[in-house]
């Protein structure tokens, strides 16, 4: 680092060189390239910078928070890649806020969209194990009354596991509010099938939570080994699934 001497003071780049006035008063030279001169967070490139980060810091809390809420769902096995996706389509649903200006535009208007609706409804929140496929059955949720119907059930179509005695399924119902990350789920008692269920037909329900915000209904799946009285949980990527069945708001 130069120390000018001269009488003339410059300030700002000639060459390789950047000339800057210290804290103390004095002037300085060092070569250039490092650091902001004064005003450069006011240009436009780094405006913009400002404004992604701040919309990527919001939508990272707000991903966190909904990913707690859903815990009891996906906290049985880890999926190091999860985080990822789910930022990924956070950010979409970010993207579709057309209410809020850059740098300010947010996870939830982007969620009351028709089309943040159905990004949410496609996400795979356990790509190995998709609800759908697993059970090919019929699925119906009806959000005004808080119950599933299921239809065209059978037992020898689902695909258990090698060495899964049991199947349950949990329902469940988020409210959640994406403006303050207040949230609520209630969850139905699970329903245990062995490979002898007979059924074809039945209905799952849940209470209503009491918090208002976009509710989220969902279909968690997992696999277990009875023996004798206890039931041993499958933790395999293919053994826990959770489905989104409808989003409303």
């Amino acid at each position: 680092m130069a120390k000018q001497t001269g009488t003339i003071k410059l300030k700002g780049t000639i060459g390789d060189i950047n000339y800057y006035r210290s804290k103390n008063g004095g002037y300085l030279a060092r070569a250039a390239g490092g650091g902001f001169q004064k005003g450069s967070k006011h240009k436009e490139s780094m405006v913009r910078t400002m404004e992604n980060a701040s919309e990527f810091g919001r939508c990272s809390k707000t991903k966190k928070v909904f990913r707690i809420a859903l815990a009891p769902f996906l906290c049985v096995r880890k999926d190091g890649e999860l985080h990822g996706r789910m930022m990924q389509l956070f950010t979409k649903l970010k993207d579709l806020d057309s209410v809020n200006r850059r740098g300010e535009r947010r996870v939830g208007r982007g969620l009351e969209t028709p089309k943040g609706k159905q990004l949410v409804r496609d996400f795979a929140f356990t790509p190995s194990c998709s609800i759908t496929e697993v059970l090919a059955c019929s699925l119906s949720y009806d959000l005004d009354f808080r119950t599933l119907s299921v239809t065209n059930f059978d037992i020898k179509n689902v695909g258990f596991p090698a060495g899964a005695t049991h199947i349950a399924l949990t329902l469940g119902l988020l409210h959640f509010d994406f403006d303050t990350l207040d949230y609520r789920l209630k969850s139905s008692a699970p329903l245990y099938m062995d490979k002898e269920y007979s059924a074809t037909s039945f209905e799952m329900s849940t209470e209503l939570p009491d918090v208002a915000g976009i509710a989220v209904a969902v279909l968690g799946v997992k696999f277990y080994q009875k023996v004798e009285s206890t039931y041993y949980l499958f933790k395999s990527a293919n053994a826990v699934g959770v489905e989104v069945l409808v989003v409303g708001g």
